[in-house]
């Protein structure tokens, strides 16, 4: 590691050594569900202030003000905001990592509820054709469950 840290470093904030092989990958699984629990939170939150009539620009200031704010809340909240779905991390990349982060979870005998849920929603927003789209597009499955139940209703 020693050896390539000055190639990476111009790329990485902070770099981390993760142990024996296949360390580093585990811990970019463990960061991964993280981060797509995270959004998928993010979004279904954002969509229930919507729903409820709130005024979403400061639902996102009071969460920017608390302790839930993040460098991801900060750079997804105005896209769900303007509903601005242009990419950053693809829905179907998204879909790609989950499946990745399910398979060494059973693969281990780990449990992994809430990655199971945001399967579902994935699999839906691509299946809805917004796999191209940023992963925010989460919302879009989001609002289709809420659709689904008023029309059950």
């Amino acid at each position: 590691m020693a050896e390539v840290r000055p190639f990476v470093a111009p790329m990485c904030r902070e770099t981390f050594l993760c142990g024996q092989v296949p360390g580093a990958l585990l811990m970019k699984l463990a960061v991964n569900l993280f981060l797509i629990t995270t959004v998928t939170g993010l979004s279904e939150s954002f969509h229930f202030a919507e729903r409820q009539g709130l005024d979403t620009k400061l639902f996102l200031d009071v969460l920017d003000a608390g302790p839930m704010a993040s460098g991801v809340s900060r750079m997804k909240a105005p896209k769900l905001l303007a509903r601005d779905f242009g990419v950053q991390a693809a829905a179907l990349d998204v879909l790609m990592n989950n499946r990745l982060v399910a398979d060494a979870a059973r693969s281990s005998g780990v449990a992994s509820p809430l990655l199971d849920v945001c399967h579902s929603l994935f699999t839906d927003t691509v299946a809805l054709g917004h796999g191209g789209e940023d992963m925010i597009a989460v919302l879009r499955a989001i609002e289709a469950c809420t659709e689904a139940l008023g029309a059950a209703g």
